[in-house]
């Protein structure tokens, strides 16, 4: 089997409602859909989801994708992933939004051609995952009201960004824990807002409160390792990096330095499936769980981490909420929600239909 072609379209995706964390509002989001045809006639779908953490826009990623990922693939086996991998990553160390929707494509034929699903091929650990859904900031009544909203759609688990202001973040997460009750789980992520200082007092306020927090996201600048080691050391809660862990190489630094309890592994991070297994198994190594979280991904690219979640037992906890926040997201498939939980679809590689 061999690649004919590659083609990369743009899709600007709006989002329910605004959406604030500690740096930036959004309101839309650009997707781009990665369609990889072979001779045989199977079709395979990736998506990339350009973003200033992963510093990219659309322009760079169209322009990855329509001329060097064009090149290094058109005319290559697919089904040989790791070969393909390893020369994409030695030719662009950069872009990796861009690899993300090359490689989940990739993944996407290679389920296709074996008939089964992605999850399935990958191992199979799980048929599905609990995830969390975000409560971004907001005035803390909107917040409240945000959290009731997911809580009476079957969620069980909440992840409120904070960072901002600390006494503003005690006081909502007080007022959602007194509304949503003690079963639901509460995580919380500071998109790096936090000096060590204010990441040990909203905790150990919290937990004085009776708060019951699961986790604690990324309290502290990337840059910063031995700031995010510092509260990991005296935090009651677990705490999880996720800026600092862009790449495979940040993750094994995180692993070695032992700088966080947990850490994220976004597949529009570093740069797709491949890289995710080879980070998720050093950490597992390490007996360090992960998180699969997501951007601001269509249901094109979050089956990837769907799939991804469900197949390894050292995936212990999943972020996998924003193909929920569009109004017109143009995938059908890949996964559903169900009783608090995502679950990837039975039909072969992602199990996604695009309708471009």
């Amino acid at each position: 089997m061999r690649i004919v072609s590659l083609r990369a379209i743009p899709v600007e995706l709006t989002l329910k409602e605004p959406f604030t964390i500690t740096h930036e509002t959004v309101d839309t989001a650009v997707n781009v859909f990665i369609r990889l045809e072979t001779d045989q006639g199977i079709v395979g779908w990736g998506c990339a989801t350009p973003d200033s953490v992963t510093q990219e826009t659309e322009a760079s990623v169209l322009k990855a994708c329509r001329g060097p990922f064009r090149d290094l693939l058109v005319d290559r086996d697919p089904i040989r992933i790791n070969l393909l991998n390893d020369v994409i990553e030695q030719q662009l160390p950069e872009n990796q939004s861009a690899k993300a929707g090359v490689n989940m494509a990739l993944y996407d034929l290679l389920g296709k051609a074996a008939g089964l699903p992605l999850y399935r091929l990958l191992g199979g650990y799980r048929d599905r995952i609990e995830t969390s859904v975000t409560v971004g900031l907001n005035p803390v009544d909107v917040m409240v009201a945000r959290a009731r909203e997911i809580v009476a759609r079957g969620f069980t688990c909440l992840k409120i960004k904070c960072g901002m202001d600390p006494h503003q973040d005690i006081e909502a997460v007080q007022a959602i824990r007194g509304e949503v009750g003690p079963a639901v789980k509460i995580r919380l992520d500071a998109n790096e807002g936090y000096t060590v200082e204010q990441a040990l007092q909203v905790i150990q306020t919290l937990e004085a409160l009776g708060a019951d927090i699961e986790l604690l996201e990324q309290p502290t600048p990337a840059r910063y390792l031995y700031a995010l080691k510092e509260v990991t050391a005296q935090c009651p809660v677990p705490i999880m990096a996720d800026e600092t862990v862009l790449t495979f190489s940040d993750s094994l630094k995180a692993i070695k330095l032992q700088i966080a309890d947990l850490i994220n592994i976004k597949l529009m991070k570093i740069g797709g499936i491949t890289n995710a297994l080879k980070a998720n198994l050093a950490a597992e190594l390490a007996e360090i769980p992960v998180m699969v979280g997501c951007m601001n991904e269509s249901m094109g690219a979050m089956a990837a981490g769907v799939h991804f979640a469900c197949a390894f037992k050292n995936v212990a906890y999943a972020d996998l909420d924003s193909a929920l926040d569009f109004t017109d997201d143009v995938v059908t498939g890949g996964a559903r929600y169900e009783n608090g939980c995502v679950v990837p679809v039975e039909k072969p590689g992602l199990g996604i239909e695009v309708k471009l």
